[in-house]
């Protein structure tokens, strides 16, 4: 049997759509059917499994990995707000923005002008293999805290691409944390893409003030789009 090459393997489990509409996602376990039922996220699902799988092996959870976790957490909506911010609205610009615009910009951009399109709202596989195959040397080679670390960073990552997709349904919000999530995020598409960065956590925005209120921040040409595409945009918006 031959062998699949790299890109073979990743255009084979990133079968093209149309997936259809996360507008059409009315309650929670239609979304978990939708989100498993789509090529990507089973994906990272395989390779978070992974990833605890190789910590399991490293030995039992001590101290540190609680405080490696605790440090990971603490992280995660800071290191959001940065990826968010400077590689998905990377713009080719500059010799820097042109990699980051290459990498994930272009795609986010695609996102950003239908956000309830499942064609390209969860990370594809040629980027969760990589960073799982990068994180994975140091788990198996470094102290089981490197592991812990890895497998934190993973969670966090499954973390963001199912609140990123649930916030683009039509599920309602049913707690107040979820629910400032959900306006925040509706807000970065359909007021201004340069506030509210966050998804899994609102932390970064508030520390980098990147969540002023809704009025004092102007439609940008994106949202103004936004708002002259019809009743999909229209039901999407808070």
């Amino acid at each position: 049997m031959a062998r699949l090459s790299p890109a073979a393997l990743f255009v084979r489990l990133d079968r093209p759509g149309p997936h259809g509409s996360a507008a059409e996602v009315r309650t929670l376990a239609a979304a978990a059917r939708r989100f498993l039922a789509h090529p990507r996220p089973p994906v990272l699902l395989g390779c978070v499994g992974t990833l605890a799988a190789v910590r399991a092996a490293r030995g039992p959870w001590r101290a540190r990995d609680t405080r490696v976790a605790v440090a990971a957490a603490v992280a995660q909506p800071f290191v959001e707000w940065g990826v968010h911010r400077l590689l998905l609205h990377a713009r080719p610009a500059s010799r820097l923005g042109a990699v980051g615009y290459q990498l994930a910009g272009y795609g986010h951009e695609q996102h950003h002008r239908d956000p309830t399109d499942l064609d390209t709202m969860f990370l594809r596989p040629r980027e969760v293999i990589t960073g799982t195959a990068v994180a994975a040397l140091p788990a198996l080679l470094g102290p089981p805290s490197a592991a812990t670390a890895a497998l934190c960073a993973g969670v966090g990552v499954l973390a963001y691409d199912w609140t990123h997709f649930l916030i683009h349904t039509r599920v309602p919000p049913r707690t107040a944390y979820y629910r400032r999530l959900w306006r925040g995020h509706r807000l970065h598409h359909y007021r201004n893409e340069r506030y509210w960065l966050g998804v899994t956590s609102p932390l970064g925005d508030l520390a980098l003030r990147t969540d002023p209120p809704r009025d004092a921040v102007e439609l940008s040409p994106t949202a103004r789009g936004l708002a002259a595409t019809g009743p999909t945009a229209s039901a999407a918006r808070d």
